[in-house]
């Protein structure tokens, strides 16, 4: 999605079409929400991620590289990562390629509370978060159970910093009118509380099972929660609901990896690269899994046709050195360390590898 075809979410920051209603990602009204400034061109990259170490020598660096389609972010891979929940990519930029689920119609002007409802919501788009509460209570006062009014109230005491008071506004809403309850699951996951999420995303499913944004939502918070055999199963029939996105795939594919279905990983990770040979990121996936399994050469292979095709990637360089080194190649990796040091001097391992560097080649010289 180019920039100027988008507006950003002021809840979550996600991109949205400037046609839509509401957040794709979080619901949120985008009335009045600010243009997108500038577009992402080759996929969304996490501040900070390009150098974190891997959990295996000279491994695999986090860093989003494009998939040849416009970005979302990729949840934190957990053996590249190991940064707090506080540091995580936030859920910006999660566009989807659908309209969000239906909401409750306004109330009729003459509605009992309509009338604080329509200021509430033009206070909120101004950006008066106070005045916006203050409307929106006293429309809750004239209808108590009217589930948008409720939600209303939920996105202006969530845009006020009271998040505990926003879901339990959405949760009101979301029991007075079912249509809510997928806003109420995401918010809860934004909001860091899994398992509840978790039994709202499976109680959207026992209605409708293929639903795919559920089970797109559902499999990337059991992901980032290293349940990859039950996120593989979600994650999979979002890809069948969707199967031109290949982020989906890449994280389908890592899951069904970690989950020990190779095989399929395997194939997965090979269908991305056919439909974008340039994803650096999938590429390193797969050539760490099959170094894993003691298929060195044919890791090496690949990670070399990818640096044939991008020399200057610095993620190539280190998973190079990684596959160089356990194939006791150590010349060789140590010019590959060498080479990702120089391609990410600022990188807080770059040193690291460096000196990594300097061992294998002394390792090498005749005593």
């Amino acid at each position: 999605m180019k920039a100027k075809e988008a507006v950003v979410c002021p809840r979550c920051g996600a991109l949205n079409r400037p046609t839509w209603d509401f957040c794709a990602r979080c619901n949120e009204s985008l009335d009045g929400a600010e243009p997108a400034t500038e577009a992402p061109t080759q996929g969304v990259v996490v501040e900070g991620a390009e150098s974190r170490p891997s959990s295996f020598p000279g491994g695999a660096i986090v860093a989003l590289t494009a998939l040849a389609v416009v970005g979302l972010a990729v949840a934190a891979w957990r053996h590249v990562s190991t940064a707090p929940a506080s540091s995580r990519p936030d859920p910006g930029l999660f566009t989807m390629g659908t309209r969000p689920s239906p909401r409750p119609s306004p109330p009729a002007p003459t509605a009992p509370g309509a009338s604080d409802y329509g200021e509430g919501r033009r206070l909120l788009q101004l950006g008066d978060v106070a005045g916006a509460i203050a409307r929106f209570e006293a429309a809750l006062a004239a209808d108590p159970a009217n589930a948008e009014f409720h939600n209303a109230y939920g996105h202006a005491l969530w845009r006020s910093g009271d998040k505990d008071g926003a879901i339990a506004q959405y949760a009101e809403a979301a029991r007075l009118d079912p249509r809510l309850q997928m806003q109420y699951a995401r918010t809860l996951d934004v909001a860091g509380h899994s398992a509840e999420a978790e039994q709202e995303y499976e109680a959207l499913l026992a209605k409708n099972p293929s639903a795919t944004m559920v089970n797109e939502d559902l499999g990337r918070l059991l992901f980032r929660g290293g349940e990859y055999a039950k996120a593989a199963a979600h994650l999979q029939l979002a890809v069948t609901g969707r199967p031109d996105d290949l982020v989906l795939q890449q994280e389908l594919a890592y899951s069904l990896d970690q989950a020990g279905d190779r095989g399929k990983a395997e194939a997965t990770y090979r269908e991305v690269l056919r439909l974008a040979p340039g994803a650096s990121y999938t590429r390193v996936l797969l050539a760490e899994s099959l170094a894993e399994q003691g298929r060195g050469p044919e890791a090496l292979s690949l990670v070399q046709e990818g640096l044939r095709r991008s020399p200057d990637v610095p993620l190539l360089q280190r998973q190079l050195a990684s596959v160089l080194e356990r194939l006791g190649q150590r010349t060789e990796a140590a010019a590959a360390y060498r080479a990702y040091a120089r391609l990410a001097p600022n990188a807080p391992d770059a040193r690291a590898m460096a000196d990594r560097a300097a061992r294998l080649e002394a390792a090498g010289k005749p005593q």
